[in-house]
């Protein structure tokens, strides 16, 4: 009788890129991005959005030079299909779903890892800083993705909402509003919204800080 311990295949987590700029690249060598210029913000990025995303191995697509906007600012939909889904949560490209959900468990939950901060001067998240009158979120080439959308949704943002022994950090869904602006709804019942009536309440109202960004 056979009493060894099943061996679960490899899935040490090791990621092998540094920014999105790396992952573009690995995702380029995988023969899973496919390139694309020229594509409206007002019509084809989301329609294309919609076809590919539904495959499960539909490929990643980099839109460049978009209609109106500043040669350089793309738009990269499609990152968690194909091959290239074990590629950015880090794990071997050979893992099966069942595998790669095991190592996400393994990585994630089970062995859970704390990433200790470092306090820095500088760094790559402050080579372009815009203030003031500079800020211009039309440069953006920000699509609109589905035809009865309320307007262009520019990607999750985080917002904080505090209150004397309390802070709150979500993740939202934003859509843009001028150049400089964008709109954070609260309905009724959220979280968001029941910390801001009691700002209102404790007469400390103010409007909501918040960002989003990723490094290329």
């Amino acid at each position: 009788m056979d009493n060894t311990t099943p061996t679960r295949p490899n899935t040490a987590q090791q990621f092998t890129y540094e920014d999105l700029r790396d992952w573009i690249e690995r995702a380029d060598q995988l023969g899973e991005l496919k390139r694309v210029d020229g594509a409206s913000w007002e019509k084809d990025i989301g329609l294309a959005a919609e076809i590919v995303i539904r495959e499960d191995d539909g490929p990643a697509v980099l839109f460049d030079k978009v209609p109106g906007c500043p040669d350089g600012f793309r738009v990269l939909i499609n990152v968690f299909g194909g091959t290239r889904r074990n590629m950015t949560l880090g794990f071997p490209d050979h893992l099966t779903k069942q595998e790669l959900s095991d190592g996400c468990f393994d990585s994630f939950v089970k062995e859970r890892k704390t990433i200790q901060h470092e306090i820095v001067e500088d760094g790559p998240v402050l080579e372009n800083v815009l203030t003031g009158d500079d800020i211009d979120l039309m440069k953006f080439p920000t699509p609109m993705w589905h035809p009865e959308d309320g307007g262009r949704y520019i990607g999750t943002g985080t917002y904080t909402v505090t209150r004397p022994g309390r802070r709150v950090d979500e993740l939202r869904r934003l859509p843009r509003h001028g150049a400089r602006q964008k709109i954070r709804r609260l309905l009724h019942g959220h979280r968001q919204a029941r910390l801001y009536s009691a700002q209102q309440v404790l007469g400390k109202g103010r409007a909501l800080p918040g960002g989003h960004g990723h490094r290329w």
